[in-house]
């Protein structure tokens, strides 16, 4: 029985798949140009204008990086724990909410988050034309850039000038052929309701990091406040659901943070062989010396906890894709992707074939520039940026450049100096050992022991010699032989010409992305979608298992399997199950959904989005996606690619089993 279930499921996925537009770009559908005809044809699926509306406006942008949703009348805020993390121990004291959960049992217990925001998408208006009055054929890249610039400045004044109430943004899709200009509410006032335990929302750790089966319940509520009272949020916000069942059609709402699909096979090979290998090897790098610094003290564990906890999800992140852009066939895939887009092109009377040319050939000039753009640099180390802060001073007569130099704080600090020092051990595998940047920073040391005499030799952190360099209006800043200034006078003018190199071809590239994106329109008409912006998207999918490792991923995983997994591994961490979580075993529902997968389209930045189904009702909380899914990043698939989301029935359990929060329970009706 459940196998033919199971069967059914994935010849209903072979249908879905097979209505994929043959260029892999995927269902991140913006909306103002919603898929109207496509859900229909796909779904027999007509929603009204009033759903469309409720959804948009339930749907939230959160911080800088994440989405959430208003999941009730009084501004309640759903998204997810490893959101809120960095907030929450920004407020904890001398507490440990991060690591041991908290729940405010009433409003007056809701703690501020001081500096984080929500914003709530209320206005578009497509201003495409707008944004290019006064551009033509004959124009170069710089002054098509300056254009721009000028216009969309113009623009942006005028708006909040009409409406200074919301916060806008102008929004480039399809690499600049279409121009939106967004407008947000904005609330600053949003205050901490509830986290689980640390361990329960990022159970299996990194080990269980973008895989399925999953067991993590990675969730947090929030609260907006308008003018000190929980805001009205009657008219959007999602009803709680029991959540979904085995192949039903869901929507995810949020802002993806960036996807580079509509990239050609040579931009693709650039971030293969140049830009992956260097993020990763930085990454790596990094992980090893925090880890190294948090063995010292558990004080200074809880300081860089965060920090470790981003990074190590940036590593799989990047090994997950680079592993997809090392893959013959995947690149074969992009290949075929692009052959048939130029044969649709040639058929249609266009030819495109300049364009992909001419890309081609500014990555080679990109590649070349990788190592001088990313390494010529201050790495980070405040006596550097002070020093070309201070040297552009002594060029201008800059004021603000001087008082920059001022703002910088200079003390020493051994993680910033480990840094430094990797920086330059990783510049050697990438620069020239003649060098003129690499050899005024190392001389004859080594990384490490250039960076101690660096920071030892300079007077630079000192604010007394700072203000005697300063107070000539920069003679003594052009005399100085302090080695920071030494340093920074060989870095400030290959800071400068990468700088212009670098961005000379993003323009370029800029322009002939634009002309693509033209010719994408004019062969495919509107059912294509843009790449992600980290801006509001809604996907469709359907909740589905795959074939994995030679078995069947099932579509929901149970309570029953997280408290197995916590045994099978002797409750070792990343394995272990909170004290709290352990003592109330005997009152949770064992059969209890934890997690499930769908095959809506998602990537970073749609953390703690909501999952919603046909009728507008929350049934699951985005967290992750499986690591066959990391390939969506520059071609989308949904053969074993998921989308892996917390059940609303493991929320409910975990409030009422482990937690006793019933008023949070009554206010999302359960």
């Amino acid at each position: 029985m459940v196998r033919r279930r199971s069967l059914s499921a994935f010849v209903l996925l072979a249908a879905v798949a097979s209505a994929q537009d043959e260029l892999g770009l995927g269902k991140m559908w913006t909306f103002e140009r919603p898929p109207l005809a496509y859900l229909e044809r796909e779904y027999g699926f007509r929603p009204d204008q009033r759903w469309w509306n409720m959804v948009r406006l339930a749907s939230l942008r959160f911080g800088r990086g994440c989405s959430a949703s208003f999941v009730s009348p009084k501004g309640l805020i759903l998204t997810n724990h490893h959101c809120t993390r960095g907030n929450i121990a920004q407020v904890q004291g001398d507490s440990d909410w991060v690591r041991d959960g908290f729940v405010a049992r009433g409003l007056e217990d809701e703690v501020r988050l001081p500096g984080l925001t929500v914003q709530q998408l209320v206005r578009m208006t497509d201003v495409t034309a707008e944004l290019n009055a006064g551009i033509d054929g004959g124009m170069n890249a710089d002054e098509v850039a300056a254009t721009l610039t000028k216009n969309g400045d113009a623009l942006l004044a005028r708006v909040r000038e009409d409406r200074p109430e919301y916060e806008p943004q102008l929004v480039k899709l399809f690499q600049g052929g279409i121009w939106q200009l967004y407008e947000y509410r904005i609330f600053d006032d949003i205050r901490l309701v509830m986290a689980p335990h640390l361990q329960i929302s990022h159970f299996g750790g990194d080990p269980d990091n973008f895989v399925y089966p999953r067991y993590a319940i990675d969730f947090a509520f929030c609260r907006a406040y308008v003018d000190g009272e929980p805001a009205d949020t009657a008219d959007f916000h999602l009803p709680w659901s029991d959540g979904p069942e085995q192949g039903e059609l869901v929507f995810l709402t949020g802002n993806p943070g960036g996807t580079q699909r509509l990239l050609t096979k040579a931009q693709l090979e650039y971030e293969r062989d140049a830009r992956y290998p260097r993020v990763r090897a930085l990454i790596d790098n990094r992980i090893e010396i925090l880890r190294g610094f948090a063995k010292a003290s558990p004080q200074r564990e809880k300081e860089l906890r965060t920090t470790i906890l981003g990074l190590e999800n940036g590593q799989k992140l990047y090994r997950g894709e680079h592993a997809a852009l090392l893959d013959p066939a995947f690149m074969q895939r992009k290949e075929a992707a692009e052959r048939a887009f130029q044969s649709r092109a040639a058929s249609s009377g266009h030819d495109g074939a300049r364009i992909w040319q001419r890309i081609a050939e500014l990555m080679t000039e990109k590649t070349a520039l990788e190592g001088p753009r990313s390494f010529h640099g201050a790495g980070g180390l405040p006596l550097l940026l002070r020093g070309l802060a201070m040297l552009e001073f002594a060029a201008t007569g800059d004021e603000r450049a001087a008082q920059e130099a001022r703002d910088i704080v200079c003390r020493r600090d051994p993680v910033q100096e480990a840094f430094f020092a990797d920086h330059w051990q990783r510049a050697r595998d990438w620069l020239p050992a003649d060098d003129p940047v690499l050899r005024a920073v190392l001389g004859s040391d080594e990384p490490e022991a250039a960076t101690g005499r660096l920071v030892t030799t300079s007077r630079l952190g000192d604010a007394e010699f700072l203000e005697l360099l300063l107070a000539d209006g920069g003679a003594a800043i052009a005399e100085s032989d302090d080695p920071a200034l030494v340093i920074a006078r060989v870095l400030r003018p290959a800071m400068a010409a990468n700088r212009a190199a670098a961005a000379a071809i993003e323009a370029a590239e800029d322009r002939l992305g634009a002309e693509l994106a033209g010719l994408l329109f004019e062969v495919y008409g509107n059912e294509v979608s843009p790449d992600a912006t980290f801006t509001l998207r809604i996907s469709d999918g359907r909740v589905l298992g795959y074939p994995y490792n030679g078995t069947l991923a099932p579509w929901r995983t149970s309570f029953h399997g997280l408290f197995a997994r916590h045994a099978e591994f002797a409750g070792d961490h990343p394995f272990d199950l909170p004290d709290g979580w352990l003592l109330a075993k005997d009152r949770i529902d064992m059969q209890a959904p934890v997690d499930f997968v769908c095959t809506v389209d998602s990537t970073g930045g749609n953390s703690g989005s909501p999952v919603i189904d046909a009728h507008g009702r929350l049934v699951g909380l985005l967290f992750d996606g499986n690591i066959e899914s990391l390939a969506n990043e520059f071609l989308y698939g949904e053969r074993v690619e998921r989308s892996v989301c917390v059940h609303p029935a493991s929320i409910v359990e975990a409030l009422r089993k482990v937690y006793h929060a019933q008023r949070l329970l009554r206010e999302i009706g359960r």
